[in-house]
């Protein structure tokens, strides 16, 4: 009798361990699942190449070389307008001048 008790007692315990064993495969799926998602939230979905931090990221990068771009232009017309505007003051100032002189010479 100690014998089938022994047995009944390794069947339960092997029963027990399987019932574990099948609980830790299934937190391990979710947590595989769970992994995934997050991967293809930093990554963006490797099948279909689009979103993703890290393309969200390359977008800005382009916008902002963009913008920088546009700066540099901006600032170099503000520095052709401030120059032609001062040679123009510049040469109306040196008529002025001349025009007042000459009449003062004859």
């Amino acid at each position: 009798m100690s014998a089938t008790t022994f047995q009944q007692q390794v069947k339960q315990e092997l029963k027990s361990m399987d019932q574990r064993l099948y609980d830790l495969e299934e937190k391990m799926n979710s947590i595989d699942t769970k992994l995934t998602q997050v991967v293809d939230a930093i990554l963006g979905n490797s099948l279909t190449k689009s979103g993703g931090f890290i393309t969200d990221i390359d977008q800005l990068k382009k916008k902002i070389n963009e913008l920088e771009l546009k700066l540099e232009k901006q600032e170099e017309f503000k520095k052709k307008f401030s120059w032609t505007i001062g040679l123009l003051t510049a040469g109306a100032l040196i008529i002025q001048w001349i025009t007042n002189i000459y009449p003062k010479l004859k």
